[in-house]
């Protein structure tokens, strides 16, 4: 029996983006309209601590998939380029489940 320490944090789920750090969620919702997407294709969700956030993007058929990256406060505040990067990548994950989920769907 492994003898760890849970902290209250690590036993909640993550909370709406938007709540938590609403600057990341105007990103990420502008790299979606880029590509014609809409908000509601991804669930956001993100975990603060002393050291910064942990973002986590849920998307394709039932979520079922996930991207997550961790950022320090300083890159969140200073709107680092790996921030951006980040986004931009993950919005483009999430056209092509929802492409490769949708000719899956026509199959049928």
């Amino acid at each position: 029996m492994k003898n760890e320490t849970y902290t209250l944090a690590a036993m909640l789920p993550d909370k709406p983006l938007q709540s938590v750090e609403p600057r990341l969620y105007r990103l990420l919702v502008q790299e979606l309209e880029m590509l014609h997407l809409h908000p509601y294709d991804v669930k956001a969700g993100g975990r603060t601590d002393d050291h910064g956030i942990t973002v986590y993007l849920r998307f394709g058929e039932e979520l079922g998939q996930v991207t997550s990256r961790k950022f320090s406060w300083a890159l969140v505040e200073d709107g680092d380029e790996e921030v951006l990067t980040f986004f931009k990548q993950s919005a483009e994950k999430i056209k092509k489940s929802m492409i490769a989920d949708y000719f899956k769907m026509m199959k049928f």
